[in-house]
């Protein structure tokens, strides 16, 4: 099952990575390393950069190798944003709090990791787990579980000679366990960071989480006991319940076993793993990636609309000084649809296909452009013609980029008013939108819906209990146990019975 399979990965315990840094250059040329699971993006070193995409595939194929799955085939890679500092990570994502050093972003509009050099390993390490796990594993998982998953992958270490450490501390985490107080164990077992108001415990969620994943991998009878706990949970046992039941502890005890165990003899492994040599692509970006690559994030995520007129002036100064330069016109067609002028970015998007008729962005962009047109529209007929159009530039662009998860969404969604939906066809596309993209949790509830409308209980369950569990998922964790209570209902009036988290 999935949860045998996700434990297997710790229970060989020869995982590791360590990301090497050297410090950020003002105004240096931006670089793209592409290899088989990832896109790097810098402008440090080549060196450098090389080196980081390098330990991130290593990564990657021995975490493949421990779960035994096979190499990854026709999967989006994950674009990494190496940025010199935290002014520059506050380009991409304004209004982050002071000592924030990178962040990773799931979202309807992309998918990245962006982490100052040097500064933000730890951050893409645990944000990578949790990719990792909703790429291969999305269960309905307790949130400590998730977090302490993460918390414990995230200080692993790989030198170039394959010799790994895996389990050592965070000296964060250490400290927030040894000086602040802690939070109930119950309060661990049914929380997620999101329920705790006050920071501090919420560095003690994560710090408890961590500890008591270290303490359950410590042992191979814990694994098991792990398996048994988790699968009830899944079911929809309550954690503290199945805490008893498969542990034999109260939270009371379970707080004195793990005081008892930090005090204790804690250690970390050692052990060499296999080392790889994957192919790395570099490629030099244009000039305008200087002024262009990071406020270019800004506008993709949908800046405020209090920040929207300023990005745009920015971007027709920029585009005025670069302008046949597709990747300020990208930047420019997506702001003047967000806050300008939408034949001003059909313009924009003209001249990069004019020169590259297979660009995917452009051509999913134009889409967009077609179907706000058409929603604008009183009249269902000439709204239709506009969404053929982009059905025809999806087309398109999906043979650009098949694994582009935000193609096969606007498909989807172009087909939302015929009659006759969601048809077969339609049902798969919301499948490739999700197989393309599992960690983009509303893209989960909306293929869901679609499923609802054909009475695809399980399979809606299925995409729904990830976003019901996760951690971060805030609103549409909320939306997400609605509709299981929605299909628990439905089933329960038909006779039958559905666990729900």
């Amino acid at each position: 099952m999935v949860i045998d399979k996700l434990l297997a990965f710790w229970r060989p315990l020869a995982i590791a990575l360590v990301l090497g840094a050297v410090p950020g250059l003002a105004h240096a040329e931006w670089r793209r390393a592409e290899t088989d699971h990832f896109v790097v993006y810098s402008n440090g070193s080549e060196r450098n950069l090389r080196d980081y995409a390098v330990r991130l595939e290593r990564f990657d194929a021995l975490v493949r190798s421990r779960t035994s799955l096979p190499p990854a085939r026709n999967v989006r890679k994950l674009p990494v944003y190496l940025v010199a500092n935290r002014r520059d990570l506050a380009i991409v994502r304004p209004g982050l709090p002071d000592g924030v050093s990178g962040f990773y972003s799931a979202s309807d509009r992309d998918i990245r990791a962006v982490v100052v050099r040097g500064l933000g390993d730890d951050i893409l390490l645990h944000e990578y787990a949790h990719h990792f796990m909703f790429q291969n594993f999305p269960g309905g998982y307790p949130g400590w579980f998730t977090e302490g998953f993460a918390e414990y992958f995230m200080t692993a270490t790989v030198n170039d000679r394959g010799r790994a450490t895996i389990g050592y501390f965070n000296p964060g985490r250490l400290h927030t366990l040894n000086q602040q107080a802690w939070i109930p164990m119950d309060t661990v077992l049914r929380a997620r960071p999101r329920d705790l108001e006050r920071r501090g415990q919420r560095s003690a969620y994560y710090a408890q989480s961590w500890l008591l994943l270290h303490y359950v991998f410590g042992d191979p009878e814990r694994v098991r006991k792990l398996d048994a706990y988790l699968t009830a949970v899944v079911r929809g046992a309550d954690p503290v319940e199945a805490l008893q039941t498969h542990f034999d502890l109260t939270p009371d005890s379970l707080e004195q076993t793990l005081r008892g165990y930090l005090n204790g003899r804690m250690t970390y492994l050692e052990l060499d793993v296999p080392v790889i040599d994957p192919h790395v692509v570099v490629t030099s970006l244009p000039d305008s990636a200087d002024d262009t690559l990071l406020f270019a994030l800004d506008i993709r995520d949908g800046a405020p609309d209090s920040e929207g007129p300023g990005l745009l002036a920015r971007a027709r100064t920029i585009a005025a000084g670069h302008p046949q330069d597709p990747l300020i016109l990208a930047a420019l067609a997506r702001a003047e649809l967000e806050w300008g002028e939408p034949p001003a970015a059909e313009a924009a998007l003209a001249t990069i296909l004019g020169a590259e008729p297979d660009n995917g962005e452009a051509l999913r962009l134009l889409a967009e452009t077609r179907m706000s047109a058409g929603d604008a529209l009183d009249d269902p007929t000439e709204r239709e013609r506009l969404y053929r159009q982009a059905r025809g530039l999806l087309a398109r662009a999906m043979n650009a980029d098949p694994t582009d998860y935000r193609v096969y969404r606007l498909l989807a969604h172009s087909r939302q008013a015929a009659p006759d939906y969601p048809t077969d066809n339609d049902l798969e596309t919301w499948r490739l939108a999700v197989a393309h993209a599992p960690q983009v949790l509303p893209i989960r509830g909306e293929a869901a819906e679609a499923m609802l409308r054909r009475d695809l209980h399980d399979e809606a369950t299925a995409l729904l209990l990830p976003v019901a569990n996760d951690p971060h998922g805030g609103g549409n964790a909320e939306r997400a146990r609605d509709m299981l209570a929605r299909i628990q209902t439905e089933r329960a009036e038909a006779g039958a019975s559905i666990a729900t988290p």
